[in-house]
């Protein structure tokens, strides 16, 4: 799994002095779900991975911690190795007699005692594009803030 944790600094400070500190977590919650908006949109856009199934885009998402504190994560077994590729690698059947593999005809299969996997490339999706993506989520969490001043 993939996770960040997203920590506001001093804005629970900030927060304190316009005597609500639960106004921290509606920032970081705010912040939180521009990052999640911009990996999705990132893959979306055709700058990542070309998704097959929408399973790793589902797995995307975020929850608040309740401290002022907000978790961002790609909770898929294989974030990790979209996010930073693989290397050359042996696969081996389960059973221990073959992999079965289908052929590209379709109807058709190939028995293989193994197969030397040549690895694939990094694409990253999650820790992309991090400077654009800290940029918009200081935009949001400011605007939730202004908003909380506006009405304190």
């Amino acid at each position: 799994m993939l996770t960040i944790g997203l920590d506001l600094g001093d804005t629970p400070s900030v927060l304190a002095a316009l005597r609500n500190p639960a106004n921290a977590q509606l920032i970081a919650n705010a912040a939180a779900e521009s990052y999640t908006d911009d990996t999705l949109d990132w893959v979306a856009e055709g700058k990542s991975f070309t998704s097959r199934t929408g399973q790793l885009e589902q797995s995307v998402g975020w929850r608040p911690l309740g401290d002022g504190s907000a978790e961002i994560y790609a909770n898929a077994e294989y974030a990790l190795y979209v996010e930073e590729g693989t290397r050359p690698h042996v696969i081996l059947p389960k059973n221990g007699r073959a992999l079965k593999i289908p052929t590209s005809g379709g109807g058709g299969y190939i028995l293989r005692r193994k197969v030397n996997h040549p690895g694939t490339a990094p694409m990253p999706f999650f820790f992309a594009d991090g400077a654009g993506r800290e940029q918009r989520m200081g935009e949001r969490a400011l605007s939730v803030l202004a908003g909380v001043i506006e009405y304190a």
